[in-house]
């Protein structure tokens, strides 16, 4: 369950960044809240955090706070594998290296 909603997160911020990209930013604060109410892609972004949530609380119902925590860091590793393969961004050594550490320090603290 841990792994769904951390994909779902995953998944909303990815249609988030899809959908903001088709909201006009010109006018009001009115404006672009009706350009994010009326854009899919957002509004379906939004429901996945929602989801996600949902499933997020009942692991924290299930499993200890650190764990679930700590586990949910795997988040970052699929943020960086969208973010090259939908988005081609460029990822630096050093960026990977952080995430190598990360998930360095997840396992070591899953052993320990």
């Amino acid at each position: 369950m841990l792994v769904a909603s951390v994909l779902m997160t995953v998944v909303a911020s990815t249609l988030l960044k899809i959908g903001g990209r088709a909201v006009n930013f010109e006018g009001g604060i009115m404006t672009i809240a009706i350009g994010y109410m009326t854009t899919p892609l957002i509004v379906t972004g939004f429901a996945f955090y929602a989801l996600a949530a949902f499933i997020w609380i009942y692991c924290l119902s299930q499993f200890d706070l650190s764990y679930v925590t700590f586990v949910s860091s795997i988040q970052y590793i699929f943020m960086i594998l969208v973010s090259i393969m939908i988005f081609h961004e460029q990822i630096s050594a050093m960026k990977w290296a952080g995430c190598v550490f990360i998930m360095i320090g997840v396992i070591l603290w899953l052993r320990g």
